[in-house]
């Protein structure tokens, strides 16, 4: 791809400089910008003189995310008159991004002022560290490619009311479940997010004592990986995670969300510093009850945060740095996964927190996969996501926007 007129500087006058190529992950980088990029995208630049290294580092040339305005970190290196630029983390998916260069100069002196180049990587709208996705259309495929499914049971897919996202995955409540192998390795990370689009039915949903029954979305290993759940009245949600202690061991911590505004500072614990006030709008149980929502749960571990979002709104944040003095969760490293078989298997479940043949739980009506009682999940999921990032409130509030109705 020739790329004289690529190099065009600020003034008038031809660049004695140019780049006969510029390329992103293969894809040349023209005047229309493309949109096929891959995620992991290596960049190379061609000139038509050798080049000054000097001229060519992280303050000449500069990677902008568009959406956020965030720059991303590059390695860059110079042979002779190639240019290569790879990116230290992903580029995600359907991300806009723009490329300039400033000042770059050849070895004899020649110089190329300035040169804008913008691209979109492929595929809808997924921010970096993805990696497992899992999007229903008709199957349960990883779109990421990381993970295969080993078993599904009493799975149904249809039309998802909001008509972007097309089909999801219909769960009945008793016995639907999809399980995945290796699931500890979703756990084993520092940061971690994770994301879907779902629609509970509260049909139908009654324990052994004829009460209303709590939901459990998804999980590995119940409370020694991650699980999400959902309360039986829908006053509250949680995401339950391990983590990692110095000592090699895990600590479980609840990321709870009950909409009643409590916090360290008013009756809530020490580390929740956040806690949205609902309490006038219909609680948890208006956003999560029957009606589709969008939910988000992250954890950084820079800075030992867990923020819980629903519809891209921020819900509920808590700060591990501010549990009391002695508390082992001052202390977590990261995410880790605990369990061990039998009572846990390193299965993902999606419509349940373990997988069918883990013990744990195995004599309660509700824990016990094979109970008629059991906390299955009943109704739809669609847009799974997983990171082994930790995802920015803007990430999610683009993401919802991207898929909302």
């Amino acid at each position: 791809m020739l790329l004289g007129v690529l190099g065009c500087s600020k003034s008038t006058d031809t660049p004695t400089l140019y780049f006969n190529s510029l390329t992103a992950g293969g894809v040349g980088l023209g005047i229309v910008s493309p949109t096929t990029v891959p995620s992991k995208a290596t960049i190379t630049g061609v000139l038509s003189s050798n080049i000054d290294p000097a001229s060519a580092t992280t303050s000449s040339i500069l990677l902008l995310r568009l959406f956020d305005s965030t720059y991303v970190d590059m390695s860059i290196t110079v042979s002779g008159n190639t240019i290569t630029m790879v990116p230290k983390n992903d580029l995600g998916s359907g991300i806009y991004y723009a490329l300039t260069f400033t000042g770059l100069r050849s070895t004899d002196g020649l110089q190329l002022t300035y040169l804008w180049r913008a691209f979109t990587t492929i595929g809808s709208f997924g921010p970096p560290g993805l990696v497992a996705y899992w999007n229903f259309e008709n199957n349960t495929y990883d779109l990421q490619g990381n993970y295969t499914v080993s078993s599904v049971n009493d799975l149904n897919y249809q039309i998802s009311s909001r008509k972007t996202l097309g089909q999801c995955a219909v769960f009945n409540g008793t016995s639907t479940v999809i399980q995945v192998p290796n699931g500890d390795n979703l756990v084993n990370t520092n940061d971690f997010s994770l994301s879907f689009w779902v629609k509970t039915n509260s049909q139908y949903q009654i324990d052994s004592s004829g009460n209303a029954k709590g939901q459990f979305v998804l999980g590995v290993g119940d409370y020694k990986g991650f699980e999400f759940e959902i309360a039986p009245d829908y006053s509250s949600c949680k995401l339950v995670s391990s983590y990692a202690l110095p000592d090699g061991t895990t600590v479980s911590q609840d990321l709870s969300f009950a909409g009643d505004g409590k916090t360290g500072a008013n009756g809530g614990l020490p580390g929740w510093t956040y806690c949205a006030n609902l309490t006038t709008t219909g609680g948890v149980a208006g956003l999560l009850k029957d009606k589709w929502a969008f939910v988000t749960c992250t954890y950084n571990s820079t800075y030992k945060t867990g923020t819980l979002y629903l519809n891209g709104v921020l819900m509920k944040q808590q700060d591990f740095n501010k549990w009391p003095a002695g508390d082992p969760a001052t202390t977590i490293t990261g995410m880790k996964y605990g369990g061990s078989a039998p009572l846990q298997e390193n299965v993902l479940a999606i419509g349940f927190f373990h997988s069918a043949g883990s013990a744990a739980y195995s004599g309660t009506s509700w824990g016990n996969y094979y109970s008629p009682f059991a906390n299955h999940f009943r109704g739809c999921l669609d847009e799974i996501r997983i990171f082994n990032s930790s995802l920015t409130s803007v990430e999610v509030e683009q993401m919802y926007n991207l898929t909302k109705p």
